[in-house]
């Protein structure tokens, strides 16, 4: 009984795996995701659309640059000392 659950298993990763590899997706994955819950997961990566290199390059033009991230930074150091100043100065006019 093992041996029919564990080699439909590998049928299903197997197909899952070559459907995904197809599509442009993670084959590991798909093999595994395939392997646990057979046909289920067969249907799923069929029914997905293939990614393609523009949708990929769209995923890495939402990454900020090194330099965008440290200008923020920066911005974000002088507005933090701006406010702690002002709030220093408020704690001066309120205490008297």
């Amino acid at each position: 009984m093992l041996l029919i659950i564990g080699l439909a298993g590998v049928i299903f990763g197997g197909a899952c795996a070559i459907v995904a590899s197809n599509k442009g997706r993670d084959v590991l994955g798909w093999f595994v995701l395939g392997f646990l819950f057979n046909l289920i997961a067969l249907i799923v990566i069929a029914a997905l659309t293939p990614l393609d290199k523009a949708q990929a390059a769209e995923g890495a033009s939402d990454k900020r640059l090194p330099d965008e991230e440290v200008m923020e930074k920066d911005e974000l150091r002088k507005k933090a000392a701006a406010l702690a100043a002002s709030l220093a100065q408020s704690r001066e006019t309120l205490n008297g």
